[in-house]
């Protein structure tokens, strides 16, 4: 079932509300019968957003194609704020059918904010509806480790810990979802997740790998050959769960 404006009113900000105005509008007027509906997704839906938290949107089109898609985020950059606006766009059948994970996420969490559209779970389990996204999260992420592989060779350090980092945790997100766990991007909800589901040594690989990525990031000194030869043994492992 969808969710009533009413519910939000106690969540969002004036200046949240007045944004999202805008976005519908915008949206409603280019794209007419073509928009289905619009979802409001992450923190500002779940009530656990901070002041300066960014606002996530998922646009569902009764048919979506690359002009579609440029569109509608064209008209999100447009609209001036100084808050960070993501818009994903999807078809109505991809949507119902939850090709990928976070549309199972935004089903369960998600506010409608525009429109209307079925929200019940589809039945096929995991492994059958994500089997498409499971198979091109595996070469998308193994690419990225391909290209750290690359870098070190060369003797260049920076980027590693990054290509590592984000394609071990994706491949974490992808694994949690075909076992029929939770979307999150959030580290410290990945990692118990990943040690219940996946195994203690792929936890504990992924949290030393997101140590090495946060001193990367972060830290005062870059990572040593050493380290970001570390960070590239971590990835690997980590990418073993595709095979799980």
């Amino acid at each position: 079932m969808g969710f009533s404006s009413e519910e939000l009113e106690g969540i969002l900000t004036e200046d949240i509300k007045d944004t999202l105005e805008k976005i519908k509008k915008n949206l409603a007027k280019r794209f007419r019968d073509n928009i289905k509906c619009l979802i409001l997704y992450g923190s500002w839906a779940k009530g656990t957003a901070k002041q300066d938290s960014d606002i996530d949107l998922l646009a569902i089109f009764a048919k979506r194609d690359k002009e579609t898609k440029k569109s509608a985020n064209d008209i999100v950059n447009n609209i001036e704020t100084e808050r960070s606006i993501t818009v994903l766009s999807t078809s109505l059948e991809d949507f119902q059918k939850e090709k990928i994970p976070l549309y199972t996420a935004v089903k369960k969490e998600g506010k409608v904010i525009y429109g209307n559209t079925d929200l019940s779970i589809h039945p096929e389990p995991p492994e059958i509806k994500y089997s498409e996204f499971f198979k091109e999260s595996r070469e998308f992420e193994s690419r990225k480790i391909k290209i750290a592989e690359e870098l070190l060779e060369k003797d260049m350090g920076y980027g590693i810990t990054d290509f590592c980092f984000v394609a071990s945790k994706h491949a974490i997100q992808a694994a949690l979802a075909m076992k029929g766990e939770g979307y999150s991007s959030k580290v410290a909800v990945l990692l118990p997740l990943a040690r219940k589901h996946l195994g203690k040594e792929i936890a504990e690989v992924f949290r030393k790998l997101f140590e090495l990525y946060t001193k990367s990031e972060y830290g005062m000194e870059s990572l040593t050959e050493e380290e970001a030869r570390l960070a590239l043994e971590h990835a690997k492992k980590i990418l073993g769960v595709y095979n799980q």
